[in-house]
């Protein structure tokens, strides 16, 4: 019975990641490039802080997927240096993002983005037409 129970929540409840970052491959293609040593290079200039932050966050998680960076979870310190933007901006755009559900709080200063939410950053955040490739 546990072995039966096992393989339904492996088949109906676990979300594949894989899957969903196979779904927004081509939107997140216009906006970031990887290093190697796990850069994420941000390839538009024009983007608010916070889409720059959102951007960032799901280049992480690409990261992480293509063995590039070691997890996919964010600090503050980290964003606020690699995006020059200054760490009280950083935060209060956090905060907003844990409060719209798209990150996740894993300790005090690190994130991690809520993988099933990439479809609605996509949507509320950079509509179809906003992405320039």
């Amino acid at each position: 019975m546990t072995s039966n129970l096992k393989d339904w929540i492996r088949q109906e409840l676990t979300v594949n990641i894989e899957n969903e970052l196979v779904k927004y491959k081509e939107r997140v293609k216009s906006l970031i490039q990887l290093s190697p040593s796990g850069e994420i290079i941000l390839k538009q200039t024009n983007l608010s802080a916070k889409q720059k932050i959102l951007t960032y966050i799901i280049g992480k998680v690409y990261s992480n997927f293509a063995q590039y960076s070691s997890d996919d979870s964010v600090t503050n310190q980290e964003l606020s240096a690699a995006l020059s933007i200054p760490d009280g901006t950083v935060k209060y755009y956090l905060h907003e993002l844990r409060n719209e559900g798209l990150i996740i709080p894993l300790e005090k200063g690190v994130h991690k983005l809520r993988i099933t939410q990439i479809g609605a950053i996509f949507d509320q955040y950079f509509p179809e037409g906003d992405v320039i490739e």
